[in-house]
């Protein structure tokens, strides 16, 4: 016999593929029940967006955020103006 008859017998003998049992049970683990919170939370129609949702925190980075890119925008208008016009001596 060859490889792939030996293979194709196994693989007739033994059909199950998952290594977990099936659920018999309605129950859901704990972790699910965690992720399915979070997920309500996240897709809870508010009106702010979803890098917002986070809690107080993401206020503060995105905040943040845009402090330094004003910031860096005032920074690169600053050095187009010093470039444009240099000073005389």
């Amino acid at each position: 016999m060859s490889y792939k008859n030996i293979a194709r017998l196994v693989l007739q003998q033994n059909r199950q593929f998952s290594r977990t049992a099936p659920a018999s049970s309605g129950e859901v683990a704990e972790g699910y029940k965690q992720l399915r919170h979070i997920q309500e939370k996240f897709q809870k129609p508010d009106g702010k967006p979803v890098f917002l949702k986070g809690g107080p925190m993401d206020n503060v980075l995105f905040s943040l955020t845009m402090v330094l890119s004003v910031v860096g925008l005032a920074g690169i208008g600053k050095l187009f103006y010093e470039l444009s016009y240099p000073k005389k001596e």
